[in-house]
């Protein structure tokens, strides 16, 4: 399993386009979850649901909108995703 917690969208130093870099991150996703790997995303940027569905499916990402609530909603994730 691997959560991913992310404070935005994909960025590179030497790539500008946002929906390559999506691509590029949705193929990452897809390759470790061939080999196994359930991935799971924990944004942290309140409009992340515009983007963050098409890279990790619908059902494995969750948006928290304000970094404060980290602490209560991180313990709840692993707990549910581990049950």
């Amino acid at each position: 399993m691997l959560i991913v917690v992310t404070d935005g969208e994909p960025a590179d130093i030497d790539m500008r386009d946002p929906q390559c870099l999506r691509y590029d991150t949705r193929k990452a996703v897809e390759e470790v979850g061939r080999d196994g790997v359930v991935t799971y995303c924990m944004s942290l940027e309140p409009r992340a649901d515009n983007y963050v569905s098409r890279i990790f499916g619908q059902k494995n990402y969750m948006v928290v909108d304000h970094v404060q609530r980290l602490p209560e909603k991180l313990p709840m994730l692993y707990a549910g995703l581990t049950r």
